[in-house]
């Protein structure tokens, strides 16, 4: 073979066959190893946006939890004869569906989670706003702040040239009206402020919020003798949340005092758990909280249930058990009522301990579904991360002094 017919030569089929193959085995590793670095991209994304979520939503609920109980501190709010609500009120895995045994009804958009999915709980959080605040007076003639007025409702007095900041000049305005002493608070929806003759009106009571026998009783709006009272009207402010399943897809939502609908905040939450540290005032008790749900100190075999899921057994046996006094120090009689029980908790609610489980929105089918995840579920591809904070009711904490931490010799 002569050297130039060498050079003319082109390549054989057999070299063609297997450069051919070498090249898609390249370019077979080359988009596997892509797919593969773009999935994983992908799910990086995810987790750091569950990242961002649970410290967006952490913010939101510590910024609602520290202002609870603005302007009334822990005071019952009288919603009606048989709903009374404190400012901080934690609900332990309610049935939203039918709103049985909670104050944030029935809702038939709710849905709990499916089977083998945590429940979670619900809270629910009121303060007062204290722009347009208005101050009430003791009307002339009169010994109370309250006076009947059959042509425009209730009118209450006030001290001259009320504020009128409050008042939508679309809506009546939803209001708390609260007293510097030991009464309850009353919600009203305020429909004027005359500021010549210094009225507060508020809506005749076929138009009015559900207001209960002792809001409507006018011993309540009468000073008694000795009894420091201070009468304000506050903008009611507020806000519930929870975790709807609604479509399979867990939610967390929020809804305004006397709103109907709820809002959806993330589509990430996955569970929202509280628990309520309860102050301890009695003698020698160091402003101690005690965790409920959570272990007693007390009586070490009764352990603290959720204070929504408190009874009378319950509290005999010491695990809802409060120190029992007053605001003043002064011991109080047993409690009578499952209701009682729950409320002398709840008005030494002061701090909750919040936990977030937040959840990719899709699922690493790549993942190992074998075994159980860091929360203690079953492995099903999600990435799951969790976010625990304490938050301090300050407006409930006025004074209080915490015991000094141990000495450690």
């Amino acid at each position: 073979m002569k050297p130039s017919s060498l050079r003319n030569r082109g390549f054989t089929l057999l070299e063609v066959m297997i450069a051919s193959g070498i090249g898609v085995i390249v370019l077979t590793t080359g988009l596997v190893v892509g797919t593969q670095m773009q999935k994983r991209a992908l799910f990086e994304e995810q987790t750091m946006t569950a990242q961002v979520t649970g410290r967006a939503v952490k913010e939101m609920l510590t910024l609602d939890v520290s202002r609870a109980g603005a302007g009334m501190g822990n005071t019952p709010i009288s919603f009606d004869t048989n709903d009374e609500r404190s400012a901080i009120t934690v609900w332990s895995k309610p049935d939203l569906n039918t709103g049985i045994g909670t104050t944030l009804g029935a809702d038939a958009t709710f849905e709990p989670p499916p089977a083998g999915f945590p429940a979670s709980d619900a809270l629910q959080l009121y303060w007062g706003d204290t722009n347009g605040m208005i101050t009430l007076a003791t009307c002339p003639s009169l010994s109370r702040v309250r006076e009947e007025d059959v042509a425009t409702g209730v009118t209450f007095c006030t001290r001259p040239n009320p504020s009128t900041a409050m008042v939508d000049t679309t809506n009546p305005t939803l209001a708390v009206l609260v007293s510097g002493g030991n009464k309850k608070a009353c919600p009203v929806l305020v429909d004027s402020v005359q500021q010549a003759s210094s009225k507060l009106v508020i809506k005749a009571a076929t138009a009015q919020v559900p207001r209960s026998a002792l809001c409507a009783n006018k011993d309540l709006w009468t000073k008694a003798s000795g009894d420091i009272e201070n009468w304000v009207a506050l903008r009611l402010s507020g806000a519930a949340y929870r975790v709807n399943w609604k479509g399979g897809i867990p939610t967390l939502e929020y809804r305004a005092p006397n709103q109907t609908t709820w809002s959806v905040l993330s589509r990430d939450v996955e569970q929202l758990t509280v628990r309520e540290g309860v102050v301890n005032l009695s003698p020698g008790g160091n402003n101690k909280l005690d965790w409920y749900p959570g272990d007693n100190t007390a009586t070490p075999s009764a352990p603290h249930p959720a204070i929504s899921e408190c009874t009378m057994a319950r509290y005999t046996s010491g695990a809802c058990k409060s120190d029992d006094l007053d605001p003043t120090g002064k011991a109080l009689p047993a409690a009578a009522t499952v209701p009682e029980v729950i409320q002398r908790l709840r008005q030494r609610v002061r701090e909750l301990e919040v936990t977030l489980v937040i959840r990719t929105r899709r699922i690493n089918r790549d993942a190992d579904m074998t075994g159980t995840d860091e929360e203690g579920q079953a492995k099903d591809g999600y990435t799951r991360r969790r976010y625990t904070f304490r938050v301090a009711a300050r407006n409930m904490a006025v004074g209080l002094t915490r015991a000094p931490p141990p000495v450690t010799p």
